[in-house]
């Protein structure tokens, strides 16, 4: 891959994040809707979002919440669309897990175009500096190998594409084991995923991190980052200049260091990166090309 192949930027929408820290945040869907238009005005091609009530609770499994986001984006756009399966809520339960995805895309105006699969572990338990304690003490991410497979063996059956979220090096070779056993596409579409100060068990977003990553994914394939609870943009630099995409938003980061930004506002940045460093940003149709969906 060159660093000429056009850059995809995915929006992660609002994820668990809270209007209290930035309340820029979106949370139910004409919110989400609109937020997400901007941001693909901005040069988005990818949508990642978690549905969400008024108050912003977190309704996964809300078919009505998630299939008002999905309308409200294609009357206007092709954009990618891959909304969550959960985080750590659903793990370990890969029927109900996928049970939303099903169901959405029972519907030909529902479909969705990619759905994220967690490979690996890590302790996700978050940091509170100002305490200097952490928020919780049992919040673990956790993927069976058996779980594993059942849930690749479902969307398999399905057709989902699937989006290969990776949380360490170990957790490439463990998926790449999967694609010899048929259950992942043998053409994969990496996130590489990273986690600030904020979830300390996580890998930190450094470059030396992402090139550990690097030599774990077959040469070529394509991939992108995100860094959980922390800042990515300076990640970003390095990834746009290495050939991978930009997975970035609000939900991962409020952006204080920013005042209160929005969504859009996060994605121009990227914009403005990617044209620092002399790399075109996709199309809406050159990402589907190359993420295959």
């Amino acid at each position: 891959m060159t660093t000429q192949t056009p850059l995809i930027i995915e929006l992660r929408s609002n994820e668990l994040a809270s209007k209290s820290l930035n309340p820029a945040v979106p949370y139910e869907p004409d919110e989400i809707v609109t937020d997400a238009l901007e941001s693909i005005a901005a040069g988005a091609s990818m949508v990642h979002w978690h549905a969400r009530d008024s108050d912003g609770a977190q309704r996964p499994g809300d078919i009505s919440l998630q299939s008002q986001v999905i309308k409200g984006l294609r009357a206007q756009s092709n954009v990618i669309l891959h909304p969550t399966l959960g985080f750590i809520g659903t793990q370990d339960d890969a029927e109900s897990r996928i049970q939303t995805i099903l169901e959405l895309n029972s519907d030909s105006e529902t479909r969705v175009d990619i759905a994220p699969v967690d490979f690996g572990a890590f302790i996700a338990d978050p940091w509170l500096e100002s305490h200097q304690e952490f928020a919780s003490e049992n919040t673990v991410l956790m993927n069976r190998t058996g779980y594993l497979q059942e849930l690749l063996a479902a969307l398999n059956a399905n057709s989902i594409r699937v989006m290969s979220v990776v949380w360490s090096a170990g957790a490439v070779r463990t998926a790449r084991l999967m694609q010899r056993r048929g259950l992942l596409a043998k053409e994969a579409y990496w996130q590489l995923g990273f986690t600030g100060d904020d979830v300390p068990g996580g890998p930190p977003p450094t470059l030396a991190n992402l090139e550990t990553f690097l030599e774990a994914i077959p040469t070529g394939d394509p991939w992108t980052m995100h860094v959980r609870d922390g800042d990515g943009l300076t990640m970003a630099a390095w990834t746009i200049a290495a050939g991978g995409h930009v997975s970035i938003g609000l939900g991962d980061d409020p952006y204080t260091r920013l005042g209160q930004p929005t969504n859009s506002e996060l994605v121009r940045r990227v914009v403005h990166l990617a044209e620092t460093l002399g790399r075109p940003v996709a199309t809406i149709e050159q990402a589907r090309n190359i993420v295959g969906v």
